[in-house]
């Protein structure tokens, strides 16, 4: 691959330095850039998108962490390499920082020009096999939200025909026939709603969307406004601790919804379900949990029921093995984590944590 199609930011206020290393990497084949301060350097950013900063730790406005920390916390930039190179901050601690600011490598002078022009290499090679991944995987996601959305219409085509259908035909319908016709309702039912569920996968956890203040008390009452027929056929019971409001995504409605309406799904036969929604602040992070008495999970399951399209109980039990798969997702973006322990035929506990700061 041509390299000078491979801008390089070179950022060191130190002339000498910047002239050297900018020479070695025009003899390479890259095209180099350079900037003197910190704000040239984000300017240049900016302006120029490149794929490699080498930045110097020592720059007269601002330090080489702090301009490491505003390209790392900006979407539109953090996907940019970023090395730092000191003759000066040479010590573990300093390296440590560095690493834990965003930067991608750390590297102390002097530096043998080989060895940077292959650590650049390295990194841009990363990087391309970074961004056909990610093209393959929105290209392959495009074409599965496209064929679920497409097959939405001729779904409900069907289902509102064999309804029409029912109706229309004369006389009284034999077992038979009347059987057929509620296969094919049902058939279709149990595409649609897993059609929709996947649309809604592919929209949560794709759509860009901003931190709001979520009422999980709010969010609770939805919850149970828009879940109260299986409540009610159930006579589900559900308790709940104070709740909290927190920085979250509006989604993480959905987590709350996924989690009661499974509790109520996997219930003991005979058994009317209970329900206990609890959450505590602790190292930084908020850690909520459902509690459930339903039919539990057997251990060897508790990982991979988040897996999606993973279910436990086939068709016996309504599902389409999304719901948790989404669950994860909405609950990764936000930086924390799920998970469920268990007692078969006890009940099961599902927790997820939400940093402070998410």
């Amino acid at each position: 691959m041509n390299e000078s199609a491979q801008p390089i930011l070179n950022v060191d206020d130190y002339d000498p330095s910047r002239y050297a290393r900018t020479k070695v990497l025009q003899q390479a084949g890259f095209h180099v850039l350079e900037a003197a301060t910190g704000q040239e350097a984000l300017r240049l950013i900016t302006e120029r998108s490149p794929s490699v900063v080498l930045l110097d730790v020592n720059l007269p406005d601002m330090s080489g962490f702090e301009v490491c920390r505003r390209i790392k916390s900006d979407p539109k930039t953090t996907a940019i390499t970023v090395l730092h190179i000191s003759a000066s901050n040479i010590l573990t601690q300093h390296q440590v920082h560095g690493l834990d600011s965003g930067a991608d490598s750390y590297m102390v002078e002097p530096i043998d020009p080989s060895v940077l022009i292959a650590t650049v290499k390295a990194f841009l090679r990363t990087r391309r096999a970074e961004e056909a991944l990610r093209r393959s995987n929105d290209e392959l996601e495009w074409f599965a939200y496209r064929v679920a959305h497409d097959l939405s219409e001729p779904l409900r085509t069907i289902t509102a025909h064999v309804k029409l259908l029912e109706r229309q035909i004369p006389g009284d319908l034999n077992d038979n026939t009347l059987q057929t016709i509620h296969f094919v309702a049902d058939a279709a039912e149990r595409m649609r709603s897993f059609i929709d569920e996947f649309l809604r996968y592919a929209h949560l956890t794709h759509a860009d969307r901003v931190p709001v203040k979520f009422d999980c008390e709010a969010a609770l009452q939805e919850t149970q406004k828009s879940l109260a027929e299986s409540m009610e056929s159930s006579q589900a019971k559900l308790t709940h601790d104070p709740l909290p409001v927190v920085t979250a995504d509006p989604a993480l409605q959905y987590v709350f919804q996924n989690l009661i309406s499974n509790a109520i799904k996997y219930r003991r036969p005979g058994v009317p379900p209970e329900i206990h929604i609890a959450a505590a602040f602790e190292d930084e992070k908020w850690l909520f949990s459902v509690k459930d008495n339903g039919i539990g999970i057997e251990p060897q399951y508790l990982r991979s029921i988040f897996h999606i399209f993973r279910r436990l109980h086939g068709r016996s039990i309504q599902g389409n093995g999304i719901g948790l798969a989404l669950s994860q997702k909405i609950i990764e973006a936000h930086g924390g984590e799920i998970w469920a322990e268990s007692d078969p035929g006890t009940g099961s506990t599902f927790f997820f944590t939400l940093p402070s700061h998410p």
